[in-house]
C-alpha cells in the first residue's frame, strides 16, 4: 500500500514543479505518479474506466457509421 501515498507525495510535487516552472521536474515527478498509479490496487478500477471509454467510443463509431 506504499503506492497511494507515493501517488500522493508524487502529485504534490508535479504541482509544486509546475507552479515553479521546473519542466523537468515535472516530467520526472509526473512519471512517478502514474508509476504509483499503475502498481496501486486503483490499477484495475482505472484500467476498467480506459476499456470502457475505449468501447463507447468504438460503438459511437460502430452507431455513426451504420447511420450513413
Amino acid at each position: 500500500m506504499i503506492a497511494l501515498p507515493l501517488f500522493l507525495l508524487a502529485g504534490g510535487a508535479t504541482w509544486l514543479f509546475w507552479r515553479s516552472d521546473m519542466r523537468a521536474g515535472v516530467m520526472i515527478a509526473a512519471l512517478v505518479c502514474g508509476y504509483a498509479l499503475a502498481t496501486s490496487p486503483l490499477a484495475t478500477a482505472i484500467d476498467g474506466i480506459g476499456t470502457g471509454i475505449g468501447a463507447a467510443i468504438s460503438s459511437a463509431n460502430d452507431s455513426t457509421a451504420a447511420s450513413k
